[in-house]
């Protein structure tokens, strides 16, 4: 829970511009574009305080049951185009998914990650390291 939220503070402080969106006489600027990857209870934590602060959220899970989570919290879910695919395992943790999948998820997040100003990763799958999700690529092509 206090990671995803750390993570959101972190980022706005690092973050060149404003969070939320503001109207002045120079102009307007748009709120802050934010990727959160996984939304168990980091990612929705995360999904909750860039969402309080006035960013633009989105987000992606492996899991079907996690778009109706992330959608009643204010953010967009990004679905990955992959066929038949649930993710979800025992206790309602997300699964390791095949290569297919991963295939699809990659070229999703390549081209959401364009478009976005912080992105968080939350995704973690239990008894395993990690998944790498965001690849050097990807961060050099971020606004």
């Amino acid at each position: 829970n206090i990671a995803g939220y750390r993570a959101v503070i972190d980022s706005f402080n690092n973050l060149p511009r404003f969070s939320r969106s503001s109207v002045m006489a120079c102009g307007a600027v748009l709120p802050a574009k934010v990727f959160v990857i996984g939304t168990g209870v980091a990612g929705l934590s995360a999904i909750a305080t860039a969402h309080a602060l006035g960013a633009k959220v989105y987000a992606n899970d492996v899991r079907d049951a996690a778009r109706e989570q992330v959608q009643s919290m204010g953010a967009e879910f990004i679905p990955v185009d992959a066929t038949g695919v649930a993710g979800e395992g025992v206790g309602g943790y997300a699964t390791e998914m095949g290569l297919e999948y991963k295939k699809a998820q990659l070229a999703t997040y390549a081209q959401v990650v364009k478009e976005m100003d912080v992105v968080i990763a939350t995704a973690m799958l239990p008894s395993h390291a990690a998944p790498v999700l965001i690849t050097s690529d990807m961060l050099c092509s971020m606004k």
